[in-house]
């Protein structure tokens, strides 16, 4: 049987789903006995992986300019695509950033992650500047309209399946919801509890975007030292330096009198994180939408006892392990983060509840085989 992993729109600064490529391909080199894998590779996802592929290059593995490249190379590239599956004739091709903007004869299974699409909900939109307001609603129209197309599709959460439902109307075994893992550079890495001291550090890991709601932060600061009489709480961020965010949320909490509530890393490489982790005691997630945010598992992980907004995409990971606060709600999200501070035995309990919900997401290889699995059934349907 003859798999093709497409990863031609998977970009660099694509977050996630570099990353979930990289694991992806990394996994089918030892996966090699029933399946004949073959590779369409976008230039940026070759410059992680390309020296493990080097004895199968222009065999089974191929390299194209990183698409969509619209004002380039798009119509070669979209030629030369069509010409490399007449001539291997895949049982399957697998779109691992989709959609892609390229259409197969092969049947093909699409990879989709993003919430934006299936699930966005009034809070999301309302924290969306204008022009990305209405930046937005377009890019919606392109990729449902694309969506609409597909006749399989693998996802991460059930939240997302059921949005996907909607919008496309498949059959509900047409959808696979398999859920994210736990990066093999944090299962690899020793958990070393921190002591409590006098100082109490809170890990929000993210990239500054309206919907992650970073914004929220000085008011729960505010909000600890106004209604719980609590000053030593402090946020540890990962924003650019250069982004201008930063110095606006640092400026509030001066104005507010917390001039130390706010520690930012800057951008942090997994191993970085991993440190910080360690050097925390609690996890703050305030996103608006997520599809399944990875923060909550490496959280778990780590032992750190988690506040996150009130929404099902949270609840489904983390479920009883965590505590939920009214999104955009300051307040709420500081009562939550005092608990927390003003109770062991609490902690305890949730750390508990973390070691039964994490083992059903920290193991990769099952993840893989999930995914191998039911493409070789779409390939065998098909």
């Amino acid at each position: 049987m003859k798999i093709a992993v497409n990863t031609i729109s998977t970009k660099k600064h694509a977050g996630g789903a570099y990353q979930i490529a990289y694991n992806f391909l990394m996994e089918t080199l030892k996966h090699q006995d029933d399946v004949e894998w073959y590779y369409i590779t976008s230039s940026d996802v070759d410059d992680a992986v390309g020296k493990e592929f080097a004895s199968i290059r222009g065999q089974r593995y191929f390299v194209f300019p990183t698409q969509p490249d619209f004002k380039g190379s798009y119509r070669r590239v979209k030629k030369e695509l069509a010409q490399w599956e007449d001539k291997y004739k895949p049982d399957v091709v697998y779109t691992i950033s989709s959609p892609c903007y390229f259409s197969f004869k092969t049947t093909e299974v699409m990879r989709f992650a993003n919430a934006w699409i299936t699930n966005p909900n009034k809070e999301s939109w309302g924290v969306l500047p204008w022009k990305k307001w209405f930046e937005m609603r377009f890019y919606r129209i392109v990729q449902i309209r694309l969506l609409k197309k597909a006749k399989y599709i693998v996802t991460q959460s059930e939240t997302v399946k059921q949005g996907l439902v909607r919008i496309t109307g498949l059959a509900q075994n047409h959808i696979k919801v398999v859920p994210n893992v736990l990066p093999k550079v944090f299962s690899d890495t020793t958990v070393e509890r921190k002591g409590r001291n006098e100082v109490f550090d809170v890990i929000c890991a993210a990239a500054h975007s309206p919907h992650k709601n970073l914004e929220i932060i000085p008011d729960v600061l505010k909000a600890l030292k106004e209604n719980h009489k609590i000053t030593n709480v402090r946020f540890h961020l990962t924003i650019t330096e250069d982004n201008p965010f930063l110095e606006k949320i640092v400026k509030r909490c001066e104005d507010y009198g917390i001039e130390n509530g706010i520690v930012n890393h800057g951008r942090c490489s997994q191993k970085q994180l991993c440190a910080i982790y360690n050097n925390s005691d609690f996890c703050f997630l305030p996103s608006l939408l997520e599809t399944f945010s990875a923060s909550s598992l490496e959280a778990m992980y780590f032992g750190l006892c988690i506040v996150a907004s009130d929404f099902d995409f949270n609840r489904e990971v983390i479920a009883d392990a965590g505590l939920y606060y009214e999104a955009m709600n300051a307040s709420d999200a500081a009562d939550k983060i005092a608990m927390l501070v003003n109770d062991d035995i609490l902690c305890q309990g949730l750390r508990m509840k973390m070691r039964i919900r994490l083992p059903l997401y920290n193991d990769y290889e099952k993840h893989f085989m999930a995914i191998k699995n039911f493409l070789q059934n779409v390939a065998i349907k098909s």
